[in-house]
């Protein structure tokens, strides 16, 4: 082979060689996500019946007192760790990967009348046009299952996930968190649709908006 051929071919190869390189860099860093997880606050222009109070929308719905309060890592663990024989359900490491969407709802049922509320029938929308359901405790129990203390991590969750039809007595009260998947990166609003919240058998919707601030 001439020299003059062996040295273009050569250079080709350094050529495609680089550019082969470049696009993995350049692939990398596109594809790198940018640090810090979304946080999510209560919209301060919620409709009358409900108010702002520090991080946590109340409403009265039908004379239901109504709390919702979105919890990030720090607040999911102050929540677990203020029961005892209860354990923080998700590891770590999902934090890091894919940090779920929680929020925790408190009803008290300050009427003479009995409320009914079925979680699974909740949505939380984004302006973007999603709207997703929550997260039921079989497919958390599928996922955590292989996790290390798996059972005490699924008792747990168990313990503190509204996932059934819930049904609350006059004077009652009960709390309990929603799951969702992590937020959309072009969210900048959300809206939690308790679409199916009962007082006394007539549907009493609530609709709690939260910014996204990243």
């Amino acid at each position: 082979m001439a020299p003059r051929l062996r040295q273009d071919r050569g250079r080709g190869l350094f050529g495609r060689a680089l550019g082969f390189w470049s696009c993995l860099f350049l692939a990398g860093c596109v594809s790198t996500p940018q640090p810090g997880n979304p946080v999510l606050r209560p919209n301060p222009y919620q409709a009358a019946t409900y108010q702002v109070v520090g991080d946590a929308i109340v409403a009265s719905l039908g004379g239901v007192s109504v709390t919702l309060s979105w919890l990030n890592e720090s607040g999911v663990d102050r929540f677990y760790a203020a029961r005892p024989g209860l354990i923080v359900p998700w590891p770590k490491e999902v934090w890091k990967e894919s940090p779920p969407t929680v929020f925790l709802l408190r009803i008290s049922n300050q009427t003479r009348e009995e409320v009914q509320f079925d979680p699974a029938l909740v949505a939380l929308v984004a302006q973007v046009g999603e709207r997703q359901r929550p997260i039921p405790y079989e497919e958390m129990y599928t996922r955590l299952q292989e996790a290390e203390d798996a059972q005490s991590r699924l008792l747990s969750l168990q313990a503190t996930l509204f996932s059934r039809f819930v049904v609350i007595q006059p004077g009652g009260r009960r709390e309990g968190l929603l799951l969702f998947s992590a937020v959309d990166p072009e969210a900048k609003l959300l809206m939690l649709d308790l679409g199916s919240f009962f007082v006394g058998g007539r549907v009493t919707p609530g609709r709690f908006e939260f910014q996204v601030v990243r």
